[in-house]
């Protein structure tokens, strides 16, 4: 019974099939995770979040509608005064619109919610009445000389009764509305984190399952095929010597198996040619041999072999002489090679040096840095040769501007970003003083520079922290782009947020970036940074280090010197990384007002 046949491309389909299967199951539980946290998304984004602004509006103008009907009831003023107009307004069509936006989306909310809902309608529709009532009462400007008409009025708003009454109520239905969408949404927003969380966890697990299944794969399936080769190669090796055995080769039924049976065969036909070679050698020329087939070439070439030898032997060692040249030449022709990449990777590593070069000729010198700010740190550290990150010092008399920057990518390409970005901040900062325009500047000539001709965008941008300390009034002014501003005094922390995009990526929005205005105190610690501190891998878990714990750490040193937090910030960083690769470029300016 034949042997089952079990080709190598069969073995290597199934081990990559076994790959791909695997991989298939983490995109699966992805999928799965991603959806959980889109459907939570669209749930705040779409009910929630219109909700909570919808009730506070509501809140606002319930408020507001106080003040004026006061307005109207205890100051005599004509039907066409602005103040009436305004509650008219306000009564007739602002807040009915209102509730019809809260009606709308009432019906996603929780049946707890909907009452109250309809409790904030029927309280309304009482307050409504009460103030077609002021509204009849006081319609005209004659009509406050009328004393009945006086009291009517006042005794709409007598002390827990009548309008107030009903506003205190509605404020506290709207009020309980507005904390059940605060605790919803830091619900939602705590699952998504979660989510997110688990999709992490999930990935890391699933990366190092699918790591070690494709060394196992990897291991196994090369060892069922290079074992076997390796029985053929030293066989084939002591053939090229001239030297052959007679052990019997075991092989499956595959292409390996083919060649081991041919490795056979060719054995058995060396034995042959031995002995006829040998019995040729001792000048027995009347030894018989048979070819093993009409096609069997070496056998044919041996019989003319007995016959030519003499002849053939001058030959012979000029084709071995040509072979040795031909040799010798390929390899010169290596040895050229060799040093032909040798000589490349060094124009390389010359071009590298040089790029290194034109963005140190762009970073301020320490000198210049200290003269604009006498107490200042920068831990600036590349993640290669050269970096995406940057930072920026500018002298404006009494205005002292700093910036640090995050340009997209490492390495090359976040070089040249990053010499682009400099160039823009230099150029625009000649005309404009106040952060958010220059941003808006810089966003301008940053999009138009990435921007092709056929209208493809590229996806590269800047991200950046941009300061002005007036060092007369100590007033700072920020504007950023996805990077905050940290402030630091007296052991509290001040997050001054920054806009949630990025220079140079163009907005459907198209909106400007907001300068951020804030009375410094001396001895106060203001840091800007890009990303790659808080997004740097390690510690026992191997997570990211996360600004969280960022914060805590300049918190604890905010009072030291210069120096010493810069070297406490590196030393922290290296214990982190525990020998791991860096993961970006780290930028991190401390500067003591």
């Amino acid at each position: 019974m034949n042997k089952m046949r079990f080709p190598i491309s069969l073995r290597l389909f199934l081990g990559f099939g076994i790959f791909i299967l695997v991989l298939l199951v983490a995109l699966y539980f992805v999928q799965i995770t991603l959806s959980k946290a889109e459907k939570v998304n669209n749930q705040l984004n779409n009910v929630h979040m219109p909700s909570l602004t919808a009730c506070r509006n509501l809140l606002l103008s319930i408020e507001e509608s106080l003040e004026l009907s006061k307005q109207w009831a205890f100051v005599q003023r004509g039907e066409d005064h602005i103040e009436k107009r305004k509650f008219n307004m306000l009564v007739d069509q602002t807040i009915p619109l209102q509730l019809a936006t809260i009606d709308s989306l009432q019906p996603f909310w929780i049946d707890e919610q909907k009452q109250e809902c309809s409790w904030i309608q029927q309280e309304w529709d009482t307050l409504q009445m009460y103030y077609s009532e002021l509204r009849t009462t006081l319609n005209n400007f004659e009509s406050y000389q009328d004393p009945f008409k006086i009291i009517t009025a006042e005794d709409l708003f007598l002390e827990g009764k009548g309008i107030p009454q009903k506003i205190k109520r509605l404020q506290y239905l709207i009020q309980d509305q507005l904390n059940h969408f605060h605790n919803q949404i830091k619900q939602e927003q705590a699952l998504m984190n979660q989510s997110f969380e688990e999709l992490y966890i999930l990935l890391a697990g699933l990366s190092i399952l699918i790591i070690l299944l494709g060394f196992v794969i990897g291991y196994v399936t090369s060892r069922t095929i290079t074992t076997r080769i390796l029985k053929i190669r030293r066989i084939l090796k002591k053939l090229s010597f001239g030297v052959y055995d007679n052990q019997l080769l075991k092989f499956a039924n595959d292409e390996i198996g083919d060649m081991g049976i041919a490795v056979e065969k060719l054995i058995g036909n060396f034995e042959k040619t031995k002995d006829f070679a040998t019995a040729v050698g001792q000048g027995n020329f009347d030894t018989e041999f048979s070819p093993l087939s009409e096609k069997d070439e070496m056998g044919q070439a041996l019989i003319q072999m007995k016959s030519d030898l003499y002849a053939y032997r001058n030959q012979m060692e000029e084709k071995v002489s040509e072979q040795t040249q031909e040799l010798v030449n390929q390899k010169n022709q290596s040895d050229f090679q060799r040093e032909e990449i040798e000589r490349l990777y060094g124009d390389l590593r010359s071009s590298i040096t040089y790029a290194k070069r034109l963005q140190d000729s762009i970073l301020p010198n320490t000198s210049t840095i200290k003269k604009i700010l006498p107490q200042h740190f920068i831990l600036f550290l590349p993640k290669d040769v050269v970096s995406g990150d940057f930072y920026w010092v500018q002298d404006q008399g009494n205005k002292k501007l700093f910036a640090a920057a995050d340009c997209t990518g490492h390495g090359v390409p976040g070089a040249f970003m990053s010499l682009i970005a400099h160039n823009a901040l230099n150029h625009v900062s000649k005309v404009y003083t106040v952060p958010g325009q220059i941003l808006n500047q810089v966003n301008r000539i940053a999009s138009a520079a990435f921007h092709s001709e056929d209208n493809e965008q590229i996806k590269d941008g800047m991200d950046i922290a941009l300061c002005s300390l007036d060092t007369t009034t100590l007033n700072l002014e920020f504007s950023g782009a996805q990077n905050s501003l940290y402030i630091i005094r007296k052991d509290e922390l001040i997050e001054i947020n920054a806009e949630k995009r990025s220079i140079g990526i163009e907005s459907k929005e198209h909106r400007l970036f907001s300068t951020h205005t804030f009375q410094c105190e001396p001895g106060d610690m203001l840091y800007v940074f890009s990303d790659g501190y808080a997004d740097q891998f390690g510690g026992p878990k191997n997570k990211k280090f996360m600004r969280k714990q960022l914060k805590e750490v300049l918190i604890q040193n905010a009072h030291l010197d210069m120096p010493e937090q810069q070297d406490i910030l590196a030393k922290t960083l290296d214990n982190w990384k525990n020998g791991e690769e860096q993961t970006d470029d780290i930028l991190i300016m401390g500067v003591r007002v």
